[in-house]
């Protein structure tokens, strides 16, 4: 075994253990899950989970009066980080990069439900700094794959992500409620993130499989192309059942 081949084992092993004993000491306390809204893919005891672990975050930055607005720039400038990564082929640190951006758009919304800090244009921002965050992330691969088949599957993950939020935008413009969907924003990020980390260190350590570079990641890439369109649809589908015949105003 090379040392590359050991680092990227040790890494590996690392994620999992921290994982398990996070989930361990957590599961060890009574939880209410009450009001805490999931999905099939992160249900409300993993979201639970994770914002646990982030309260000493959000208490840091409460404490040093740190503006909710300043975290969503933060975002914007790792997310920033995210396509350099991924246009160069850093997987494994676009991956990381994108889990942290992830976690500063929840951050910044619960630190300003905290000091009371919350406004109508700082949710604007919140939003238009999102859907650019969103976008880079496919930027970078886009950038990356360009001389190769996966740019097709990375363009439409674009489009399905792009109208995901496009659709629940109109149809909240037009009155409707529309949270409906497998893969919204936080899961397009964790399993795009996950399958950037560990497929690039289960890639370093199986070289002996010999299969095509970058496997995994294309099939995190054609996982997220298929479910994030479907997402969309399911969520046009639930649009016009609502408005049924309903006149436009």
């Amino acid at each position: 075994m090379t040392f590359e081949q050991a680092f990227a084992a040790f890494l590996f092993l690392f994620i999992l253990a921290t994982a398990i004993i996070s989930i361990r000491a957590y599961l060890q306390r009574p939880h209410d899950f009450g009001g805490m809204r999931g999905s099939l893919v992160l249900g409300p005891g993993v979201r639970n989970w994770y914002f646990d672990n982030l309260q000493p975050f959000e208490k840091f930055f409460v404490r040093w009066g740190v503006q909710p607005a300043l975290l969503s720039y933060a975002q914007l400038a790792g997310s920033v980080l995210v396509t350099l990564s991924y246009a160069g082929g850093l997987v494994f640190t676009g991956g990381w990069l994108l889990l942290c951006t992830g976690t500063l758009d929840i951050i910044d919304g619960r630190v300003a439900r905290r000091t009371n800090g919350g406004s109508a244009r700082g949710a604007f921002l919140d939003s238009v700094i999102d859907r650019y965050s969103d976008s880079l992330a496919y930027l970078g691969l886009a950038i990356f794959f360009r001389d190769s088949w996966v740019l097709w599957l990375v363009l439409f993950t674009f489009v399905g992500s792009l109208m995901v939020s496009y659709v629940r935008a109109r149809a909240e413009g037009l009155g409707v409620e529309c949270k409906v969907g497998l893969l919204q924003r936080p899961e397009r990020y964790v399993i795009l993130g996950f399958g950037s980390i560990f497929g690039a260190l289960i890639e370093h350590m199986t070289p002996w499989l010999q299969a095509p570079q970058y496997w995994l990641v294309i099939l995190t890439i054609a996982v997220l192309a298929i479910l994030s369109n479907a997402s969309a649809l399911q969520r046009v589908v639930h649009v016009l059942r609502v408005l049924g015949d309903q006149p436009h105003a």
